[in-house]
């Protein structure tokens, strides 16, 4: 009998260290909705703020969201990512540890536009054609 229990913990932190790894619908969706309230922000400032021009990524990101401490609160131990091409701008979220995308924003449009928490391969780069996106 003690023989069968010892590969019981090994398949419990199987399954949690799984589980821990692969975000979950209802979490990536809440993240989604926070996320089109910050590529909001970044297109407002990369769009209409001239004083934005010369910022990098990150700076971008902070000047955007400085109104709102609230908005960046949702991507705590995240990576967040800013593109601006021209007066155009997509925010991507990846998770910190490894790297991988997770959700990635056109700024222009109202919802989110690339959920790739579900797609393989997915590197922390963007893939959104923005000028395109935004173009319509």
């Amino acid at each position: 009998m003690k023989k069968y229990l010892l590969p019981i913990p090994l398949v419990m932190l199987v399954l949690l260290i799984g589980c821990a790894s692969h975000p979950s619908d209802r979490e990536m969706n809440s993240l989604a909705s926070a996320l089109t309230k910050v590529s909001a922000a970044v297109d407002a400032s990369a769009r209409y703020k001239r004083s934005t021009d010369t910022l990098d990524e990150k700076q971008l990101l902070q000047v955007s969201t400085a109104h709102d401490a609230g908005l960046m609160k949702p991507f705590e131990g995240m990576t967040v990512r800013v593109l601006r091409v021209g007066r155009d701008s997509a925010v991507l979220v990846c998770q910190a540890n490894n790297g991988r995308a997770l959700l990635e924003d056109a700024a222009c449009t109202a919802r989110l536009d690339a959920p790739r928490w579900n797609t393989s391969p997915n590197p922390c780069e963007f893939t959104l054609d923005v000028k395109q996106i935004c173009a319509r």
